[in-house]
């Protein structure tokens, strides 16, 4: 899988992480179909092999069952959300400075969401977990910007 260069915020890109990830067996438990079949989707020059969709979302399935999250239906929504944002080389430090702050106003929802003195005291009450996921949308709008300004730069 070595040497195909993949854009960041592609399918080929997420497919190559996954297949290093679950393997052969992985994939055929999730899919049926071999690691060498999803080694072709991976390769973007190989326009005779694209990832079926109910494969993606097998591998999605077991992923997720397994600790590994969505990073099929991740990529999607990136792509997708890549058509909203864009970043220009200038902006590129902001965002980062973006995502820090982000990411501390994450962490401090987190943080008071657990505390005894919350809401829900040590559960998590639903307007917590709102406010904590919310917070995690925020970081991730940012993260995508610089996906795409990466993707641009490949």
């Amino acid at each position: 899988m070595a040497g195909y260069p993949r854009k960041i915020l592609s399918l080929e890109l997420a497919l190559k992480d996954v297949v290093k990830k679950i393997k052969d067996s992985g994939l055929k438990q999730a899919t049926g179909k071999s690691e060498s079949h999803f080694r072709k989707c991976s390769d973007p020059n190989d326009n005779d092999h694209n990832i079926h969709h109910k494969d993606s979302i097998a591998i999605d399935i077991f992923c997720m069952k397994n600790g590994f999250g969505t990073p099929m239906l991740n990529v999607h929504e990136d792509i997708v959300e890549s058509g909203i944002y864009s970043i220009k080389q200038e902006d590129f430090s902001i965002t980062l400075i973006n995502i820090g702050a982000r990411i501390g106003r994450l962490m401090e929802v987190a943080e008071k969401s657990i505390s005894d003195k919350s809401e829900g005291g040590k559960e998590i009450s639903q307007t917590e977990i709102q406010n904590i996921y919310s917070k995690i949308v925020d970081v991730e709008e940012k993260i995508i910007q610089l996906k795409l300004f990466l993707d641009k730069k490949k």
